[in-house]
């Protein structure tokens, strides 16, 4: 029974290390600076989002991911600095903890900056035994403890932006940390790395309309890259609908709007995977509030 349970706890482990490490986003294009730390202070303003994500909902222990972050210029208005704390919870396997993000911009040209950004993390990795569920709950080898290990990480990025176009690539869990949870697990699993590149374009149809198409091209070393198509469409800069499709994975709708420095974001995910037959769909709130000066953005937001 003790080696049924080793091989639960490492697929578990797996499912979390190699299938879904990072937080999945549905309105990243709302603060991708949860994806690129070369977007730290681009904007020139303190955008403060939280975000708020229920995954597969309809399916018990489904991933639930919480982000708090803010960033902003200092110095001489070419140094931008942030950061953001998280808890992310996928069955018995839960990650808390906080990141910092550094970056510095150069001017190309009049219209055009470079950020480039350097983030370093700690989280906690922790496995409840407490969640899972034994066909034998009388077996002495599960004794419903809790193992948890500290993973320290870095992320670097690249941001090339404008008030009309931005273009980000990205490289997170840089080290591949190993997770060591049980001696008899201790180097069977660690962090891979991840890679993003983001990219989007903003045309002003009229006076009244914008539309902001972009695209995120995402993956790890080990698994296959995946895109991301989106459209968003903004009424007088305040009022937001979009659509986006995730390749074999999902449709999801965005809609949101802007009172003054509020902002209210909400996205629904509708899986196209064999999950959709356990599941009703995906949800993801997004509060945020612009600090300081609001126009000197980069984009709507």
């Amino acid at each position: 029974m003790k080696k049924l349970f080793l091989l639960i706890a490492t697929i578990l482990i797996d499912l979390s290390v190699n299938a879904q490490q990072l937080p999945l986003y549905s309105q990243y294009m709302m603060n991708s600076f949860l994806l690129n730390p070369g977007i730290t202070g681009s904007t020139g303003y303190i955008p403060i989002r939280l975000t708020v994500r229920q995954q597969w909902t309809g399916i018990e222990d489904a991933p639930s991911t919480q982000a708090l972050s803010a960033n902003g210029l200092i110095g001489k208005q070419n140094m931008g600095i942030g950061g953001y704390i998280f808890n992310d919870k996928f069955g018995p396997i839960s990650s808390t903890g906080i990141q910092a993000s550094y970056a510095y911009h150069l001017r190309i040209n009049k219209e055009i900056k470079l950020g480039l950004g350097l983030s370093i993390s700690a989280f906690q990795f922790k496995m409840n035994g407490a969640d899972l569920h034994p066909l034998d709950a009388s077996d002495q080898a599960l004794t419903g403890n809790a193992e948890s290990t500290f993973v320290p990480d870095a992320n670097f990025g690249a941001y090339l932006y404008s008030n009309k176009f931005f273009v980000g690539l990205s490289g997170a869990q840089l080290t591949q940390y190993k997770i060591k949870l049980n001696e008899e697990l201790a180097g069977s699993n660690q962090m891979i790395r991840h890679y993003y590149l983001l990219g989007g374009y903003q045309f002003e149809v009229s006076k009244e309309f914008d539309i902001q198409p972009s695209v995120l091209i995402k993956g790890t070393e080990h698994t296959p890259f995946q895109l991301d198509v989106n459209v968003k469409t903004f009424y007088k800069k305040n009022y937001w609908l979009g659509f986006s499709y995730r390749t074999s994975d999902a449709a999801i709708v965005l809609i949101g709007f802007k009172v003054n420095r509020f902002h209210l974001g909400y996205a629904f995910d509708y899986t196209f995977s064999n999950l959709s037959h356990y599941s009703t769909g995906s949800h993801e709130i997004m509060l945020g509030v612009n600090l300081g000066n609001k126009n000197k953005g980069n984009r709507l937001l």
